[in-house]
């Protein structure tokens, strides 16, 4: 199959696979559109074809537990019967709190840091 636009490759698995460089795949869409899906069906071909990876979901409905039936949380866990495959399920204000929260306390302890939000 041709690409579709010149210098751009065909969307397809294969070429995700074949892929050296790549380091991050964001899925993403509205509700109901098969995110998890999609992005965990990837990841299991990536973790057969030998490359380690991360399926990390930011999504409060957590459904990568529900998908590989096994707990998931904040820490990654492997995947019972997919090696080289880990998954992790976070919630992104739990964690944007936390950094606000050591940069609040790094400010207080830097003098020569001034910091203006408008």
């Amino acid at each position: 199959m041709a690409a579709l636009d010149e210098g751009v490759p065909d969307p397809t698995i294969q070429n995700i696979l074949d892929q050296d460089t790549l380091k991050w795949i964001w899925v993403s869409g509205k509700g109901g559109v098969g995110k998890t899906t999609c992005s965990s069906s990837i990841a299991i071909q990536l973790a057969k074809a030998g490359k380690k990876v991360l399926l990390m979901s930011t999504d409060p409905a957590h459904n990568l537990s529900d998908a590989f039936a096994q707990k998931f949380g904040a820490t990654p866990t492997a995947v019972e019967g997919i090696p080289n495959l880990k998954c992790m399920e976070i919630d992104p204000e739990e964690q944007l709190s936390d950094k606000v929260s050591q940069l609040d306390g790094w400010l207080s302890h830097s003098p020569k840091c001034i910091a203006t939000l408008a």
